[in-house]
């Protein structure tokens, strides 16, 4: 009960915090909405004397223009064109008429006396120029010094995605998105030209109408206008601190003066796993199982294992991810206004029940977006965004479980697929740590996260006199991520937290609250020196602040038969471990900025940039980061020496630049000594016998020297087009240079913590992007375009104070192959990945028999790498290779990072049909296929697990003699067939095996059998759409009516034997990339929708 009410709480909090917000909505929507129909109607300064004017609109080409606004001046008395393009209505005599359109030049026309009108309406030239977002302001794309990359909602529309970041995979050269795995919780990591950081976060700044972001994957892609990505130093160092790593801005979309539009769209699918992880069936899986003990009573004598070839079993990965899930989403907006005032405003929802057991989620996503002109010199404009999300289920990797091995996802594949004889049916009544199937452990557990966005834009602008203005914006965002997580007892074997075999819950609150004050102040002036020249120069002044407060609370040996509900509804039914409370430091920054913009003849640009941001995070000396940049650009196409090459020419210019930016993405108060409550199991004081409650410090030693991390940009560019833009696209070369890198070190546990945060090392970046655009076809019937990127990234540690270190992914735990499996130094590369190379398999030929003791040891000269694989080696353990010396090293097995990635589509239409299809692609990186490495060697002595497929009978060395069963390598064997016959056996019924004995090997260090190529071609969508006639749908008073169907992850061409080549997950660091472990496998789906406008 006390739950259920701080959760009532919680919600009437919420409503009280939105309820001004939904009165101001109210305020501001009631007037664009006044009084728009499809008829005429009255104004109250109608005069009397009245005429009927009828009339025409058309474009340039002499087609009818349906839904242009004909409204009187002055007056809020209009219509609309029909499906000819005709309208009527009533004015006074001698009335002004305005004629707009989207797109098209408005046009003002005296009656003076005139009732018919016939208008021509051309496109709005300016309207049509390509606007580009850059940091507190746009510039027309031709203008551009810097290196973009832009995204429209044109390009977006048509595929029907539930995230931003889904949208624009593939689509932008130089900007790599990956999902990590398949759960509707993944994480989508997204890096802009590499990244410069080593142990710190690459994600780029995100910016989202003005106001920065932690994510952009909960925004609705319905809502977006446009999406432009900042990346080199003339374009980000107006961000400073926060653009080292790239900027991504995303423009919602707005309202439009004219008659209210309605879109709605709506859309429903399913979807399946791909591919699911091969094991050994049930017969196989028995004589795997035969050859690790061979006294019958785990899965019968040798003779009867042919049983088990009628016996299906249990497919524990189909169990969990087999079932086919559904998804749906819905999506609707209100748009329009008045001269003075424009709104947008949008819902949209997301359902969808996920292929894993007990997986899914909701989404719902509100944006509405008011600009009012209060007079000439002063505008206001507002912007709310609420998002709110359930997800239930687990993803991949551990959930409460000591290990990642232990995991759902790693048992689905090792979990025997059929009983051992002697394991009890349901005698594990009063165990504490019974071994549980996969669905057993899936259903007796729980997991509900709750999140709640809610971002407020107010931005005043103020233009006291022409070519001077004003903004002032005040931005709040409050976040909070709540998480629900029980376990029954079924699910507690391998807890984290110990107490297994009892009920456990566990519940995390976490809370940001954040806000932004920015004031700008620009100045233009287009017509210096009689037209020939512009400036553009603007300064401003920005002050931010963000703080976190987190709450776990743990409780454990609950009744063993409670139930979730019952576990939630009384925690204190449980026993309570410490609950761990953290209120955050404040992350304060004050910043003051300016850019200035020049263009010369409209040929010669540049642009200068400088930022100064002091943070919270430094101490004082270190507080304040200064990052200057610039940028000239020659637009050659303009030059009279290029008028001979404008038949087949369109444009041409070149781009270069010069800057810096800033990092400083470390746990706010990293240069203080932090404390914390001592909870039961540390070391405490005893007074009088008792034990006080004391402070202990953090794991974290201070470091009062941080300062900065710093990002050195220099781009050179190259933007073209050719055939009236027909083909068209931009080309760039970059080398990005990260000095004083802000990393976090493990020190020496002697000193009573375990790491620290320093500043070492450089890195860099250097790549080509190339972009390109082609308008194949363009008839009135029939279109089709091409669009293509590709990027090339390499990048290098420059710098290491000298040093070279290992890090460990520990995918697995403490397993073997996840310790030191990377190594950092000085001139190598992040992702480099060292284990071991593989030899074959030991064969009977590098042992020797002893009939009379019946044993048998390896021979002289030949290598043993029995420390590496348990202690032991035997005829069919894997062999790894040696040097010359006879020693095992660790040699590179590869890189995890790709040096190239891109996407490629096309677009067509025919009559009312379109087509899209959408491809991306990775290439140059290597994998580490630690699910196969994990399934692949005989784990301690542990029995009845399953082994990846790899490993069939017909495949792997075996020492159980086909024909009668014996173990050739027992001792009574040996002892009774001697050495010739025994090493002729072994070699005889091994004669095609092609891969090492599982059961031979007790540990598994890291081998180049498990590192796989990593590149992929992506089919990532197949959109077939049908737009139906305007004809038709006009009768019915719609605009545009569309049905299609999607298909999302048709298929990928790849190497890789794991499920899926596009994943990064289970790894303890960010300097440890590319592994491949427990992943919550992907999945392909189909959809079908409609959009409709009115």
């Amino acid at each position: 009960m006390e739950k259920q009410e701080n959760f009532c709480k919680r919600q009437a909090q919420k409503l009280c915090r939105l309820f001004p917000v939904a009165i101001l909505l109210f305020l501001f929507l009631s007037v664009p909405l006044k009084g728009y129909s499809n008829e005429a109607f009255s104004s109250e300064g109608m005069q009397q004397n009245t005429v009927k004017v009828t009339g025409t609109v058309k474009d340039t080409n002499g087609e009818p223009i349906i839904g242009a606004n004909v409204m009187v001046v002055g007056t809020a008395t209009g219509v609309i064109t029909d499906i000819d393009g005709n309208f009527s209505l009533s004015v006074p005599a001698n009335s002004t008429l305005v004629f707009s359109y989207v797109g098209m030049t408005s046009q003002e026309i005296p009656l003076k006396g005139k009732t018919k009108v016939e208008v021509v309406m051309e496109d709005d030239a300016q309207a049509l120029e390509e606007v580009v977002v850059i940091g507190y302001g746009t510039v027309q794309k031709k203008d551009l010094t810097g290196s973009v990359s832009s995204v429209s909602a044109k390009q977006l529309e048509s595929i029907p995605v539930s995230s931003a970041s889904e949208a624009l995979q593939g689509k932008m050269a130089g900007v790599q998105i990956t999902t990590t795995e398949g759960s509707p919780d993944a994480e989508v990591k997204i890096r802009v030209r590499g990244g410069g950081s080593l142990s710190q976060d690459n994600s780029p700044l995100y910016i989202v109408d003005g106001f920065p972001v932690s994510s952009i994957s909960d925004i609705a892609p319905t809502d977006i206008q446009s999406v432009d990505v900042l990346k080199d130093a003339s374009s980000t160092a107006i961000y400073g601190a926060r653009g080292a790593n790239g900027v991504i801005i995303i423009t919602t979309k707005s309202g439009s003066e004219g008659k209210t539009q309605v879109n709605f769209g709506a859309s429903y699918g399913f979807r399946n796993v791909i591919k699911q992880v091969g094991v050994l069936d049930p017969y196989e899986f028995s004589l795997y199982q035969y050859e690790l003990d061979q006294t019958g009573t785990s899965y019968g004598a040798y003779k009867d294992l042919e049983i088990y070839k009628s016996i299906e079993g249990s497919n524990w990965q189909d169990q969990l991810f087999g079932r086919t899930g559904n998804q749906q989403q819905y999506n609707i907006s209100v748009s329009g206004g008045t001269k003075s005032t424009k709104f947008n405003i949008s819902y949209a929802r997301n359902d969808e029940k996920s292929i894993m057991r007990g997986s899914g989620y909701s989404k719902n996503n509100i944006n509405a977006k008011i600009n009012t002109e209060i007079n000439k010199w002063l505008s206001l404009d507002f912007n709310a965004r609420l998002i709110q999300q359930k997800i239930d289920g687990l993803n991949g990797g551990a959930d409460n479980e000591s290990s990642k091995a232990y995991s759902l996802v790693a048992r689905a594949i090792t979990h025997a697929p059929v009983k051992a004889l002697n394991e009890d049916s349901e005698d594990d009544e009063n165990s504490t740590n019974a071994r549980y199937t996969p669905l057993e452990r899936i259903d007796a557990t729980y997991k509900q996260q709750r999140r709640f966005r809610q971002d407020y834009n107010v931005g005043v602008n103020w233009e006291p006199f022409k070519g001077l203005k004003f903004r002032s914006e005040f931005g709040y965002g409050w976040k909070f991520d709540d998480t629900d997580q029980v376990w029954g007892y079924k699910a507690t074997a391998n807890s984290k937290f110990g107490h297994g075999g009892l009920p456990q819950a566990y519940l995390t609150n976490s809370d940001n609250k954040n806000w932004r004050n920015a004031n700008t102040l620009t100045y233009e002036n287009k017509k210096l020196f009689n037209g020939r020249d512009r400036i553009n120069v603007m300064i401003g002044h920005e002050v931010s602040t963000s703080q976190d407060t987190k709450k776990y609370v743990t409780a454990v040996d609950f009744s063993k038969d409670a139930t979730t509900k019952e576990i939630l509804a009384a925690l204190g039914n449980g026993t309570a471990l410490p609950t761990s409370t953290y209120i955050g430091i404040k992350d304060n920054l004050l910043s003051f900025f300016g850019r200035a913009n020049y263009t010369m003849m409209d040929k010669y640009l540049f642009t200068f940039t400088m930022r100064a941001d002091g943070s919270s995070k430094f101490a004082k000396g270190n507080q304040w980061g200064y990052f200057p940049s610039g940028a000239v650009a020659w637009r050659i196409f303009d030059e009279p020496f290029m008028n001979n090459t404008k038949e087949w020419l369109s444009n041409l210019k070149v781009r270069a630049s010069y800057g810096t930016s800033g990092n400083n993405r470390i746990p706010s108060g990293s240069m203080y000594t932090t404390y914390s409550v001592a909870g039961t199991s540390d070391k405490g004081i005893y007074f009088d016998e008792t034990t006080a409650i004391v402070l202990k410090h953090g794991n974290v030693l201070s470091n009062p020297s941080l300062k900065w991390e710093t990002t050195i940009s220099r781009n050179a560019g190259i933007d073209f087009g050719f055939f009236n833009n027909r083909l068209s696209g931009a080309i760039d070369v970059y080398w990005n240079t990260t000095k004083d890198l802000l990393m976090k070190t493990t020190i020496a546990s002697s000193s009573g913590y375990s790491y620290q945060y320093k500043n070492m090392g450089q890195t860099s970046n250097k790549g080509v992007e190339l972009q390109l655009d082609a308008i194949v076809v363009d008839a009135k019937d029939f279109g089709l375009n091409f669009n293509f990127n590709i990027s090339y990234n390499r990048g290098k540690i420059d710098k290491l104070n000298g040093s070279s270190f290992w890090q460990s992914s520990s995918w697995a735990g403490t397993a073997a192959a996840g310790i030191e499996d990377f190594l950092v130094e000085e001139g190598g590369r992040l992702g480099e990945v060292y284990g071991y190379k593989t030899d074959g398999f030991y064969t009977a030929n590098d042992f020797t028999f002893d009939a009379e003791k019946g044993t048998y040891a390896l021979k002289e000269g030949v290598n043993d790498c029995s420390s590496l694989i348990g202690g032991k080696v035997y005829p069919g353990s894997i062999k790894l290779k040696a040097n010359e010396d006879g020693e095992y090293k660790k040699e590179r097995l590869g890189n995890t990072v790709p040096t190239v990635s891109g996407g490629f589509g096309l677009n067509a239409r025919w009559k009312g049909f379109d087509f899209t299809a959408f491809f991306n692609y990775s290439l140059g990186n290597k994998i580490v296929n630690a699910t196969k490495l994990g399934s692949s060697f005989y784990s301690g002595s542990s029995k009845n697990w399953n082994i990846n497929d790899h490993f069939t009978s017909a495949n792997r060395y075996s020492w159980i003699d086909s024909s009668t069963g014996t173990n050739l390598l027992s001792s009574a064997s040996i002892k009774a067939n001697g050495e010739a016959w025994t090493i002729n056996r072994l070699n005889e019924i091994n004669s095609n095996a092609s891969i090492w004995n599982p059961a031979a090997a007790t540990v598994m260090p890291l081998v180049d059998w498990a590192v796989e190529d990593g590149s992929f071609l992506r089919v990532n969508n197949i959109t077939i759409g049908y737009t139906l006639p305007k004809l038709l749908v006009n009768k019915l008073n719609i605009q545009n009516i569309r049905i299609y169907v999607t298909g999302y992850n048709l298929h990928c061409f790849t190497k890789y034997s794991g499920t899926d080549p596009e994943v990064d997950c289970c790894t303890s660091t960010p300097m440890t990339p590319g592994i491949d472990y427990a992943a919550y496998p992907k999945s392909r789906s189909f959809v079908g929708g409609i959009n409709v406008t009115f």
